[in-house]
């Protein structure tokens, strides 16, 4: 499960930097599984997306298309700040 969890964090990697420092948490809860992913973004917020689902991997999918979705939100805040000071503009 470990190797798979490391697996799918990677491809978050294509929505932000290097720098970015994710983590996942698993448990289970009964009948549920819950998922969730903290995102600590340098210079930005702390992100957090979980979910619950009755299997680990629907959960663990819903968490990361949920993360991934913050942190494209997150890269285009910074390019829109860095585009308007590059003109003058605060």
């Amino acid at each position: 499960m470990r190797e798979l969890v490391e697996e799918k964090l990677e491809h978050l990697f294509r929505f932000c930097s290097d720098k970015v420092s994710l983590r996942a948490r698993l448990q289970k809860q009964a009948t549920d599984h819950r998922v969730e992913i903290v995102a600590t973004v340098p210079h930005g917020p702390v992100l957090v997306a979980d979910a619950h689902a009755d299997g680990v991997r629907s959960a663990l999918d819903e968490a990361l298309d949920r993360m991934a979705r913050k942190l494209k939100r997150t890269r285009e805040k910074v390019v829109t700040r860095r585009r308007r000071v590059g003109r003058g503009e605060v």
